[in-house]
């Protein structure tokens, strides 16, 4: 009798749990479908750099863990700046057109400083990943610089001019029509007057977009 009036017990604690484990897992997919709303609204309502936006006092996390100051562009000099996030699909994306990019300014003599979002050890991984000089980057950069180059939407694609004015802005994943866009504006650069550029990091040891939030004002200065 004992055995008797414990089995259907013993198989309602069974249905229970099961009908727990639903609810939680239909409680977790709600959760990442409102995640996932959301990041699509803050992309929409992040900040995006534009041309003519004034450049002043950029910095980043270098890979000693050092914060190290941006050397902007003299007169005549051109630096060109691509933001990233190493989670961002839109970033994956460009990769292999970044590279490609990278590849040629710097057979004209042009450098390029890649700046990260994220923190110096996944950043690390994805450059070391992807072949990116690890001198060329800086991660994690402060409140001041993550404003200025809206860092909230990633990717974009900036070129500096003199005094740290930006001159052209590629925002976001580009198809093959951007990429040649882009091509033929370095090209036709050149053609106006010899590219020459400056390395994001100044001496060692000184100095579809994917939504985040800035870092809080605290967190650096």
């Amino acid at each position: 009798m004992k055995m008797a009036g414990t089995q259907p017990k013993s198989r309602f604690s069974k249905v229970m749990e099961i009908f727990l484990w639903l609810v939680a897992l239909g409680v977790l997919a709600e959760n990442v479908l409102l995640f996932l709303q959301n990041r699509r609204l803050n992309e929409a309502l992040a900040p995006q750099i534009t041309a003519g936006t004034q450049l002043r006092m950029l910095a980043g996390i270098g890979f000693d863990g050092r914060l190290e100051p941006v050397a902007l562009p003299t007169v005549g000099s051109k630096l060109l700046i691509i933001t990233f996030s190493p989670g961002c699909p839109a970033c994956q994306a460009n990769q292999e057109g970044w590279m490609k990019l990278a590849s040629t300014l710097e057979q004209k003599g042009v450098r390029v400083l890649w700046v990260s979002r994220d923190p110096v050890e996944i950043t690390r991984d994805y450059c070391t990943k992807h072949g990116i000089r690890l001198s060329d980057t800086l991660a994690d950069p402060p409140y001041r610089t993550f404003s200025q180059l809206g860092l909230a939407r990633v990717p974009n694609t900036l070129l500096v001019g003199a005094a740290g004015r930006v001159e052209k802005v590629w925002a976001g994943r580009l198809d093959q029509a951007g990429w040649d866009t882009m091509f033929a504006y370095f090209e036709r650069q050149e053609t106006a007057s010899p590219l020459r550029s400056q390395v994001g990091a100044t001496q060692p040891g000184a100095g579809r977009s994917c939504p985040k939030r800035p870092p809080k004002l605290v967190s650096k200065t």
